[in-house]
């Protein structure tokens, strides 16, 4: 954005208006992002209200703007004006300054400032599973959780696992001490897979150390703030990034890669981090940060990629995550599941579901209607399996297929189907 940074502090609402209503003004012209999200729908809606008088925009409009953008980035990937175009337009970082200043104005909810905070929710549920779980399934206190807490009554959840990733991986390198290797990679599993998605951590593991790769994991991860976004808190960004490249540094002057299995961390890495912590180690950081289909693909490049599948799953309807989307790798993913010989359709559509935005009474019906223009092409396809990178994303196509037409698949990682498709253990 022209003059304005995330993190500066002497910008005012005056400026970001200003700023704002420039961009907006070439968002009337361009109209490229229609009906892309609902954050479009309004912002086009409200300027054809006012006769593309962009002075008319008020503060009620830009704060519905800002509220009903779940930080996916498609439209980031649709403009043809962003850096280093002259126009320097960056639509979703423009929402996360609005939401910065909404915060700072008005302040957060207690609701929205609880479901951030993903590490403390993980390790209390991981600790209750049972409880949880069972919690989180029973009707009656769905609603008053609904009534309490705004979490909509219908919006299905990822189930706690009563033995966290992390767990697993000290019982996993104490049976199986790992020797010195070529290739080497410090993981990110990421808070969702430690404590709720665990398998997809250990499908990873599986994989990296089938073709020869030393994985480590160090202590003291958190989660890497994306959610943070939702409440433009970008001191905590800050001191998160700094915090992992602390952390993860040593690893880096040593030869490791960074890895990360789940697409909205390894785009805060590559991205976000950079953008925050302006620094040439953090940039150094970023550059040796990949999506781990990426880095498998790097391996087959190579020549280092065991090619030893004796399973294949037929056809496979693959929903490309938006935060993968956004990295700019290409379909790396869907190239790695062909290896297997399976016959993968690619699916670009956004899923809807976000980290918290879909869960919440106000947005839950707008995030559902999102994910059904994504299951449409699934439903054509016609797939044995389908694939997504995102555990949300793949949450959410499961309910919405569920919802749709009474019963939903089991949709799975990509790095799942190629541990199966080399009969790995899970």
């Amino acid at each position: 954005m022209k003059g304005i940074h995330l993190i500066s502090t002497d910008w005012t609402r005056s400026d970001l208006e200003q700023e704002t209503n420039r961009i907006f003004d070439v968002c009337d012209g361009c109209r490229r992002c229609f009906n892309l999200c609902p954050s479009f729908n309004t912002l086009l809606d409200r300027i054809d209200e006012y006769e593309s008088d962009i002075s008319k925009i008020n503060s009620t409009d830009y704060e519905q703007v800002e509220q009903e953008c779940y930080y996916c980035k498609l439209c980031f990937n649709h403009c043809p004006y962003t850096p280093p175009h002259e126009y320097e337009i960056d639509f979703p970082r423009l929402m996360a300054a609005w939401k910065k200043l909404r915060v700072h104005e008005k302040g957060a909810s207690w609701r929205d400032r609880l479901l951030i905070q993903t590490d403390l929710i993980g390790k209390l549920g991981g600790m209750t599973a049972s409880v949880s779980n069972w919690a989180l399934s029973t009707p009656w206190l769905r609603d008053i959780l609904e009534k309490v807490l705004g979490l909509h009554r219908d919006r299905q959840v990822l189930f706690f696992a009563k033995e966290s990733f992390p767990q697993w991986w000290r019982k996993h390198t104490g049976n199986n001490p790992q020797p010195s290797a070529q290739r080497k990679v410090v993981l990110f599993p990421s808070c969702m897979v430690n404590y709720q998605a665990t398998d997809i951590g250990k499908a990873t593991v599986h994989v990296l150390e089938k073709n020869g790769i030393e994985v480590v994991i160090p202590e003291g991860q958190r989660c890497c703030s994306m959610p943070s976004f939702d409440v433009g808190d970008t001191d905590t960004m800050v001191q998160t990034a700094q915090h992992h490249l602390r952390l993860f540094q040593p690893y880096l002057d040593k030869g490791y890669d960074l890895v990360v299995p789940t697409p909205s961390c390894s785009l805060m890495f590559k991205r976000e981090y950079p953008y925050l912590v302006s620094t040439p180690e953090m940039n150094q950081l970023a550059e040796r940060t990949f999506d781990v289909c990426e880095y498998l693909m790097r391996l087959k490049k190579d020549g280092a990629l065991s090619l030893e599948f004796t399973q294949t799953t037929q056809r496979i309807a693959y929903q490309v995550p938006c935060h993968l989307r956004d990295q700019n790798i290409g379909f790396k993913s869907k190239e790695l599941m062909e290896l297997t010989g399976a016959q993968v359709e690619l699916i670009e559509k956004c899923s809807g579901h976000d980290g918290s935005w879909g869960a919440k009474v106000e947005f839950f019906d707008m995030s559902m209607n999102i994910a059904k223009k994504a299951l449409r092409p699934i439903v054509t396809s016609d797939p044995h399996v389908v694939a997504s990178d995102c555990p949300l994303s793949a949450l959410q196509l499961d309910q919405a297929g569920a919802t749709q037409h009474g019963k939903g698949s089991t949709t799975q990682h990509p790095i799942q189907i190629i541990r199966d498709a080399y009969r790995l253990p899970s």
